[in-house]
């Protein structure tokens, strides 16, 4: 072979090396960024689940407050409403302004929460049967005498929990919960 040939072929393998080179760093460069986008993800995994937790602050707050309750046919706004409100398509309350509802902070998040008695109609509530959400049990009652007539407890009225909870990047989460009286 002569002289300019082997010149040629020293030259191709340089841009072959090259091309080799810059597909390697492209996939090196990919690989990163994949691990950067698991590691984001991972983030807000963490962020949404320790909001799911401090969602127990406030139901917890919630279920205290609907217990001591002594005027349940008025509403003590922001955090309790006397009936049921209306929700959107993903079912929290659309009447609540969360901006005027106290906020309770645990560590970097801040907790709100508001309960609603799950009565429709206007207050006072005439028929609780009729209007409101409601369980009833039965018990048998004594049989001395042969009768074993059945006693139905007083009803049991069910309260619906929103709990809203706000923290660091942006993380909202809402959690709700029934509770009864």
């Amino acid at each position: 072979m002569n002289r300019c040939t082997r010149a040629r072929e020293r030259g191709a393998s340089l841009i072959v090396v090259l091309i080799v080179l810059a597909v390697l760093l492209l996939g090196s460069a990919l690989v990163l960024r994949s691990g950067e986008t698991v590691t984001l993800m991972a983030g807000n995994s963490a962020m949404r689940d320790a909001a799911i937790r401090a969602a127990d602050l406030g139901i917890n707050r919630a279920f205290a407050s609907v217990q001591a309750l002594s005027a349940e046919e008025t509403n003590a706004l922001p955090q309790y409403y006397a009936t049921r409100q209306s929700v959107d398509t993903h079912g929290l309350p659309t009447t609540v302004v969360w901006a005027n509802v106290p906020a309770e902070s645990l560590g970097n998040y801040s907790v709100q929460w508001v309960a609603e008695r799950l009565c429709h109609g206007v207050t006072p509530v005439v028929d609780v049967y009729a209007q409101c959400q409601v369980s009833q049990a039965q018990t048998a009652g004594s049989n001395r005498g042969g009768w074993g007539t059945p006693v139905e407890s007083d009803p049991v009225k069910y309260y619906r929990v929103t709990v809203r909870v706000t923290g660091p990047r942006g993380t909202e989460q809402f959690v709700q919960s029934l509770t009864a009286r």
